[in-house]
């Protein structure tokens, strides 16, 4: 398979891998370096090269993760559509179906400017019809460069509306998530995820993280940002045509659920997700289009 996308693509700064069972498009330009499956579109590292502490990834990826195309890798920034959390019907998959398809790889490109541009596409087939009946074309777009920028746009293919809830499921690699603070939720409608007999509440001040934590923030807009200051940097998370944000963490015990994560493995990440989930779910009408976009970058603290 990369034989072929060698042939296809000549991006002087991509070159194309196997691991396991997944293809990996590798990516090396003068702003960073960036590793993504076609396995759910999925990015798995992005190190900018201006960073204060010098290499370290915005993106954790498990060290007990699998790469044998039975489940999504995890870690990275795997895409939830056309739902997020539970689904509404008994035996479908959590957060969707499309981060567990190999998607096509449509387009690969060094730009003008330096920055490396990487498109994916996924279309419903009979498998996808199967599980979710409806006609879809779904493109993610990710550029490279001194931000890492991932916009997903949604393509209607049908005669009636599409509803839709959707999130980049971003797993970032900090020193230490134990009372990491995070900032840009203050605003938005607090609802924990961990005691659903809890009301919603509006968040007033910036979200000190305490695992186990698994918290959706709505009608939430505006930048976000991590201070992960054991790394010297505050990550910054700019977002377009999103309403919502969730954090999670799984803490010591939940954690011990996952065998793709080392029981000490909640030490090294923070999910802090970007999109529209729950009630701030999208309507895209007919034959129409729906794109948000999420920008990851360093900054020095």
């Amino acid at each position: 398979m990369p034989e072929a996308y060698r042939s296809q693509f000549n991006a002087k700064n991509v070159r194309f891998s196997m691991r396991d069972h997944l293809m990996m498009i590798e990516v090396d330009n003068d702003y960073a370096q960036a590793t993504i499956t076609t396995h759910g579109a999925s990015v798995l590292s992005y190190v900018p090269k201006n960073q204060p502490d010098g290499a370290q990834d915005l993106l954790w990826v498990s060290s007990s993760a699998v790469f044998n195309g039975q489940k999504a890798v995890r870690g990275g920034i795997p895409v939830c559509w056309p739902w997020f959390g539970k689904a509404k019907s008994a035996g479908l998959p959590a957060h969707g179906f499309v981060r567990n398809l190999v998607w096509h790889l449509d387009h690969v490109a060094d730009l003008e400017s330096g920055v490396t541009e990487v498109v994916l596409i996924c279309d419903a087939d009979e498998h996808t019809l199967a599980i979710w009946p409806h006609q879809f074309h779904l493109q993610l777009r990710i550029e490279i460069g001194e931000k890492l920028i991932l916009s997903l746009t949604t393509t209607n293919l049908n005669d009636h509306d599409l509803e839709i809830t959707e999130a980049l499921h971003t797993y970032f690699n900090v020193a230490d998530p134990r009372g990491l603070v995070i900032h840009g939720l203050e605003g938005s409608t607090h609802l924990d995820k961990l005691n659903e007999q809890a009301p919603a509440e509006i968040q007033q001040e910036p979200v000190m993280l305490h695992p186990p934590m698994d918290s959706v923030y709505l009608n939430q807009s505006g930048d976000v940002i991590l201070d992960d200051s054991g790394h010297q940097r505050r990550i910054l998370i700019e977002n377009r045509q999103t309403t919502s944000a969730v954090v999670w963490n799984p803490g010591p015990e939940i954690v011990k659920g996952f065998d793709d994560i080392p029981d000490d493995g909640w030490l090294q990440f923070a999910c802090v997700e970007s999109g529209n989930v729950l009630n701030n779910a999208v309507i895209v009408p007919a034959e129409q289009k729906h794109t948000f976009s999420v920008m990851l970058s360093a900054l020095p603290v």
